[in-house]
Order: structure tokens, then sequence, then C-alpha cells
């Protein structure tokens, strides 16, 4: 049962509540409507003696308990948290280009900062390398950006794509506050200061992230997935036709625990144990549900659980909820029955086929053919009838079940992960004679390696002549060969009783040289390591250098590594970039411009418009409405050709954000932290000299 409910009356934008004490003490509910407008509702507010005391000159207007705030443009991200010492909430608003940051019981901007890669999540905490201070994080166009209480950029980052999430917590339990963050390209990153402490991806956009109890935090991805992570590990998911709204910690059942609070586009709110994933709650609301939050709304000292569906629906439960959810009466008692006959019919199986049930499956990976391939084999005497593969983000719906027409004795899967990451490959195998009635389940799981979709390939005669060009990374390390292809023998198929072997005779003696093939594009690579030290990947993909440099630093445990590269084609595509966005930063100057004096001049026309009307001079009013008309056509074309021209600002600042992201994977530490700076300085200064010295040499 719900303990209160109320109507704003409202249709709310999905993913767009806040909640914040804007006064110190009384929890108020913030949200965003159509329009690019924000209602806040607050059940505690007292009105004034008198009226006339309101202030008025705010963005803000109060009528009763709710109060509209126009921001005029579409909002992209919503929070209300404390920032520097005042102990009253302030709320943050992003849009594509600012972020406004508002103290409403004020009434007024506590500033207002153009953030020129957008501001599509914003959060609020003390970030461990920084300060112990508050500070503002903004996740935008594949970057991060960090303001002090002031509004001003005390540090900044790239991203390999738009950042659609954000969380600031303790990783790793060092005491400490890392940033968490989801961002579209699936990843989800923990950074401690310059560097990546922890990234895995997922199968599709992370488009929540939660903290929960201890080093526990949840996660939801666009494709209906949600569940847990602690320190790196994943402890369950669940997938759901359904889209993930949000997620948000909260003890619905009383027992000191938080749970993950998950809302659902169907209606549907369920509570799931962080450790296992059952669920312990679960209500259905009459529309989709667009934002969760926690707020003491009642003023009983302890906050409750409150969900904003997105009809202005709210609904609030306090703690201890679930414990009101009883069970239907019998649903154990059919689960037992229903277990009980299963257990029989497998029982008379087994006494009527008694050899049947000590075989054994073979399975066998290779690559080839552009694919990796998984070949299961059932034992003597009995069929493959059917093979169910769970492997994420590899297949359409991440599953994939292969039934011959007829079984047979073995069957082939063909696996291509798009990404260069590791894979676990869960398989259900159902095996058993022809015509059974009952088939026997074998499940097994293989972890595909991080580069199983690079095939090793003896020299051809024409791979000289395809590399002979200088693309590739070259970095230097303190260890043997001997290390590297004990590496590369993890994280490649090979055939078995096959290792990757540094050759100790001839002119090669202690040197190892290894060809790949790309089974993705066909392209060839070259990896070369000598008994100096010195490493050197010949391609022309930098995406693959960096996977292979990040790889190999973690494995060797390489906190610093410098890194000389040369890739013309990504040198010549950021040149081409920068002189585009200097072009269109220019462009949106003047159109600026022109739009002022279009502005001022439709001012003056409406000025002597009226007055024509109320002289009751005609002929000069048509005149002036001809020249409103036309000025206000050359308004409309002006403001077409600037959509479209930020349109290509954005997604040229994209294409250089990812192209720095790119050059900072080349390296690792300061060496990465310190490219980064210098592209950005570079981009910011429009040097493209400076651009391709710094994708060079770090």
């Amino acid at each position: 049962m719900a303990a209160f409910s109320l109507q704003l009356e409202r249709k709310v934008e999905s993913g767009l509540v806040a909640c914040g004490k804007f006064d110190g003490s009384h929890a108020c509910i913030v949200v965003a409507t159509s329009g690019g407008n924000i209602l806040v509702h607050s059940p505690h507010r007292r009105p004034l003696p008198n009226p006339d005391d309101d202030p008025k000159t705010g963005r803000l207007a109060w009528t009763g308990e709710l109060a509209e705030l126009r921001i005029g443009k579409q909002v992209t991200s919503l929070y209300a948290g404390r920032l520097g010492e005042d102990e009253r909430d302030v709320l943050m608003i992003g849009t594509a280009t600012h972020l406004l940051v508002y103290n409403v019981e004020d009434n007024a901007d506590v500033f207002y900062k153009e953030m020129s890669d957008g501001a599509y999540t914003v959060t609020v905490g003390k970030l461990g390398w920084l300060t112990d201070r508050s500070v503002v994080v903004i996740g935008g166009n594949c970057s991060v950006t960090v303001l002090d209480a002031s509004g001003t950029e005390v540090f900044w980052t790239v991203t390999g794509d738009v950042v659609v999430s954000l969380m600031i917590f303790d990783f790793d339990g060092d005491g400490a506050n890392e940033l968490i963050l989801g961002s579209v390209d699936f990843e989800i990153r923990a950074l401690k200061g310059d560097s990546v402490a922890w990234d895995v991806k997922e199968t599709a956009p992370v488009t929540a992230l939660v903290a929960l109890s201890g080093c526990q935090f949840g996660y939801a991805v666009g494709n209906g997935t949600v569940g847990v992570y602690e320190m790196g590990q994943r402890l369950w998911r669940v997938k759901s036709k359904h889209r993930v709204v949000a997620i948000r910690g909260y003890d619905v059942n009383g027992d000191g625990t938080e749970e993950l609070v998950t809302g659902w586009s169907s209606g549907k709110v369920d509570a799931r144990v962080p450790a296992t994933g059952e669920v312990v709650f679960r209500v259905q609301l009459s529309a989709a549900v667009v934002g969760i939050a926690r707020a003491d709304y009642r003023r009983t000292g302890r906050p409750d659980l409150v969900v904003v569906s997105a009809t202005g629906e709210v609904r609030g439960f306090g703690p201890g909820a679930a414990s009101s959810e009883a069970s239907e009466p019998g649903d154990k008692m059919r689960e037992l029955l229903a277990k009980k006959q299963a257990l029989i019919a497998e029982m008379r199986h087994r006494a009527a086929n008694p050899g049947s049930f000590a075989s054994r499956l073979a399975v066998e990976v290779s690559c080839g053919d552009g694919a990796v391939r998984m070949a299961l084999a059932a034992g003597p005497g009995l069929l493959v009838h059917c093979a169910i593969v769970f492997a994420e983000g590899v297949f359409d719906g991440e599953t994939l079940v292969d039934r011959p027409s007829r079984p047979c004795g073995q069957i082939e899967i063909e696996l291509r992960p798009p990404k260069d990451t590791p894979v676990d490959v869960h398989v259900k195998v159902c095996v058993g004679p022809m015509g059974a009635d009952l088939l026997q389940v074998f499940e097994l799981t293989r972890q595909l390696p991080r580069f199983c979709m690079y095939e090793r390939i003896e020299k051809p005669i024409d791979v000289e002549d395809a590399l002979l060009d200088e693309s590739g990374v070259t970095i230097e390390v303190a260890e043997r060969p001997q290390r590297v292809a004990i590496w590369l023998g993890q994280n490649l198929i090979l055939p078995e009783e096959t290792e990757v072997e540094v050759a100790e005779v001839g002119p090669t003696a202690g040197t190892l040289n290894v060809c790949l093939r790309g089974l993705r594009d066909g392209k060839l690579h070259r990896l070369e390591a000598t008994s100096g030290g010195k490493i050197r990947l010949r391609t022309n993909d930098s995406n693959f250098a960096g996977e292979v440099v990040q790889s190999l630093a973690s494995y060797l445990g390489l906190g610093e590594l410098g890194a000389e590269a040369n890739f013309p084609e990504d040198e010549k595509l950021m040149t081409e970039a920068l002189e585009r966005l200097t072009g269109l930063r220019e462009t949106e100057i003047r159109l600026r411009a022109g739009e002022a004096r279009g502005a001022a001049m439709l001012r003056n026309l409406l000025v002597r418009t009226e007055d024509a009307r109320i002289l009751g001079d005609a002929k000069n009013a048509k005149t002036r409405l001809a020249q409103l008309r036309a000025v206000n056509g050359d308004l409309i074309r002006d403001h077409e050709i600037g959509a479209n021209s930020y349109r290509d600002l954005v997604r040229t600042l994209k294409e250089l954000n990812a192209a720095v992201q790119r050059i900072a994977r080349l390296r690792v530490g300061k060496a990465s932290a310190n490219a980064i700076a210098k592209c950005r300085s570079a981009i910011r200064d429009g040097d493209t000299r400076a651009l391709v010295a710094v994708a060079r040499q770090g």
C-alpha cells in the first residue's frame, strides 16, 4: 500500500525527476514538463502573509504548492543537491548548450554556464582526487566536465561517446570517491583522477547508475537490462522487454540493507536484493514510470520512496513497504508440486535409458572464415537436438537457438563479437537418442579471449608490402619478449598444443614477430618485440592499437606508459575536423550577430507599425507589415541555417573528442592525461600542427 499519493496534473518528461530540500528542511519534488518547463511541488510550503512580499524578479513563480520555472529550451538533465557551505539544496538544470544552477529558495541563479558539449547528465559530490568540497560533474558529448561551487572549471577529460549517466561513489573501498560514468558506447568506467581504474563493456548504452550498500552499485542499459556490480565483478543481471527508466537504492523490506528499486516503461516498479537479484517488492502504476526519488515527504524523519509516472501521478512508499506485499496462497505449494513432477519424469527416463546419461560433450573453439567457431559434438550413440547460446552483445537479443532440421552428432556455432573485449559464452546443449521424449541438457561456459576476432597467420609474401608504411605505435617496456608472448597466448585463440614462441636462433633470435589478420575486416597487423623491451605494433587501426596498449599495460602492471604513434589517416581526419570546427564557430558568430540585428529591426518595425495603426495611416501600416514579413522570413531562414550549423558543430566536436580518446588510449597514466590536456589546448586554439604533434608524441 502506498503511504501517500498526489497528482501533479501535468505530463512529466521521462528520466527528469529530482528531489531536494531547497529551504534546508522541507522536501520538494522537481520534474520537467514539455516545452522546457520545470515544475516544483512543495507540500509544506507556507504562503506568505502578504502576497506582495513574494519576490517576482526571479525565474520561479509560485502558485500554492506548485512553482513553475521556464527554461525555454529542451531540458536534458535534472539534479538537486547541496553545493558549497550552504545547507540548502540547489537545483541543477542541463540543456544541450548550458547548465543552470538555481537557488529555488532565493529564486535566483547561482551560476549559468555555457557547455559547448552539452549537459546530458549532472551529479554533485566529493571526488577523492580533487577537493574535500562538493563539485558539479557534467556529462557531455564525449566529455566530462567538473565545476566548483562558483562555476569555475577544475577538471575536464574525454570519453569514448556521449556520457548519459554519472555517479560519485567509492568504487574500490579505499575511502576516496571515484567517478563512475556510463556512455552511449556501452561502457561503464571508473575514473580515479586522470586514469581509468576500471572499465567494462555492456550490451547497450548505460542509461542509469546508482550507489548501493558497501561497494555495490546498480546499473541499467538501454535494452531493458538491470544488474549489480561489486568492486568490478557483476553479481547478477536480468533483462526485460520493457525499458528501464530509473533505478534507486531504498530499503523497502526494512532489513537495514538497501534494495535496488527499478522503474520500468510499462509502469511496473520492483525491488531486488542486490546480492542475488531476488524480487522482494512489486507494484504496478497506471502509466509509465518517469522517475524515482528518495524524499522525507511526510516529515517523519525517514525518507520515503517516491515514484512519479508520466501522467503526473506521485506515489510514496514508506520503509518496510515490501512486508505488506503478501504472496498469494498456494504459490509455494504449486511451485513444489511442479518440481516434484519434473523430478519424477526425469527418474523414469533415467530408468528406461540408463546408458544415455553417461555421455560427455566435446567442445572445440577455433577461429577462421571471419568468425569464432564453437563445435559441439555428442557422445557415441547420441545426437545433438538443440543448442542455446547466450553471449552478451554477440547476437541480436543476446541469445541464439540453433536447432538442426534433423538431430546430428555435431553442430558448429559462429560467434562474431563486435568489440575487443572478453566474452563469456554460456551454452546449453540438448542431447539424446533419435526420437527421445526427454533429453539430457549439458551446460557449459567458455570465455572468449579479448582478441578472439584476430587470427594468427604465417607471414604471407605480400604482408611486408602491406605493412611497409609507418602506421602504428611504438612503446618501450622493461620486459622480455617471452612475457609478451605469454600475453598473446592468453588473448588469442590458438590451435591446441600451439604457443606463441620467441625466436631462439637465426638473425631474429630473441625477438617476437607475430602477424594477425582481423576476422571482421581482413586487415593485417604485425606485432614486434625485441629483447631490449621495444614493442612495435604495425597497424592502420588506431582503435585496435589502443586496445592492445591498454591490455598489455594491464597485464604487465604498468601505471605509466608513453608511446610514439603514427596514423596518417587519423591525423588527416582530425585536421579536417578541426578546420571545419573553426569555420563553424565563425559561422555561429556571424549568425548570432545577424539574429541580433534582425531582432532589433523587428522591434523597430513593430513600434512603427503600431504607430501607423494608431494614426490610422493604412498605407504606411501596410508597408510596415510587408517589411515585418520580410524580416521575419529572414530570421526564420537564419534560424534554420543556425540549427543545421549547430548540428554540424556538435557532430564535429564529437569526432574530435573521439579522436582525443583514441590518442589517450595509446598511453597510460600521466602520459595519457597530458595528451588529453594538450589536445584540448590545441583544439581551443585551432592549432592543427600542435594537435598532430600531440597525436604522434603525446
